[in-house]
C-alpha cells in the first residue's frame, strides 16, 4: 500500500530537512535550529501517520492526520498539504528520539519511496520486531515552479533492534486524528506525549552503532 502524500507552548524535539536549500536541522538547546550532517538514523516507519498539516512562520503547526493510511481525511482547507509525520532517533545525529514532519513534496516522495522497501521487506523473519535504518546519502535537484528545490535520497541500508530509548508509539495524539470534524483542524496540533521505557528496562545489548 503507497502513502497517500507527494500546539501547545511547547515544541517537541524535532529534526527537519530544508528542501531549498539541500539542508538538515534540528531544534537546539534553548530554541533556534541547528544545522546537522546528512544523517543516519532509525525511522519508526510502521508507526508514520499521513494527513494535512500547515506550518506558518511564527505560528504552531496545525495538523489533521488520516484515520489510517488508505482513508484520507478531508482537506482541512487554504494551506494545508499533504504530509507525514513519524519518530526518528539517532543519539549520534539527533540525541535521541525526535519528530520528523514535513508537508514538502520532494520529503514525502522520499519518505513515500522508502516507505515501500520497508513495506517489502517488514515481513521477512529476520526484520519482524526490528525497526528500518535510514541513511541520508546525498540529495537530488528538482525543478519547479517554485525555482530548484532538493530531495533528500533515502536508503534503507539494514535492521536495528528497537533501543529501549525508542518507544513503540505514534508521534501523533488521538484528538489529531479525523473523526468526521474537518473543522478540529483550525486548532494548533498539541505535543504528542510519547510514553517513557519502564522504569526498569531490561538490559539491552550493546550494539556498535553508526546513526
Amino acid at each position: 500500500m503507497a502513502l497517500n502524500i507527494g500546539a501547545s507552548g511547547i515544541i517537541r524535539p524535532y529534526v527537519k530537512y530544508n528542501a531549498k536549500s539541500d539542508k538538515w536541522f534540528i531544534r537546539a538547546e534553548g530554541g533556534g535550529d541547528l544545522e546537522i550532517a546528512r544523517p543516519t538514523f532509525l525511522l519508526d516507519l510502521a508507526n508514520i501517520r499521513t494527513g494535512w498539516l500547515r506550518f506558518q512562520e511564527g505560528q504552531a503547526p496545525e495538523r489533521l492526520i488520516d484515520p489510517a493510511l488508505d482513508h484520507t481525511a478531508p482537506s482541512p482547507g487554504d494551506g494545508f498539504k499533504r504530509g507525514f509525520v513519524v519518530m526518528a532517533f539517532s543519539p549520534k545525529f539527533f540525541g535521541g528520539a525526535v519528530e520528523m514532519a514535513s508537508a514538502s513534496i520532494h520529503v514525502s516522495n522520499a519518505i513515500r519511496d522508502v516507505y515501500a522497501v520497508f513495506e517489502e521487506q517488514a515481513g521477512r523473519t529476520e526484520n519482524r520486531g526490528k525497526v528500518p535504518v535510514i541513511a541520508c546519502t546525498g540529495a537530488d535537484a528538482m525543478k519547479d515552479k517554485y525555482g530548484t528545490n532538493y530531495r533528500p535520497k533515502l536508503e534503507l541500508t539494514k535492521w536495528a533492534d528497537r533501543p529501549a530509548e525508542f518507544p513503540d508509539a505514534s508521534a501523533v495524539e488521538e484528538s489529531e486524528v479525523w473523526k468526521g470534524n474537518a473543522a478540529a483542524a483550525s486548532k494548533p496540533a498539541p505535543v504528542a506525549h510519547v510514553p517513557p521505557p519502564a522504569a526498569k528496562p531490561a538490559p539491552q545489548p550493546v550494539y556498535e552503532t553508526d546513526f
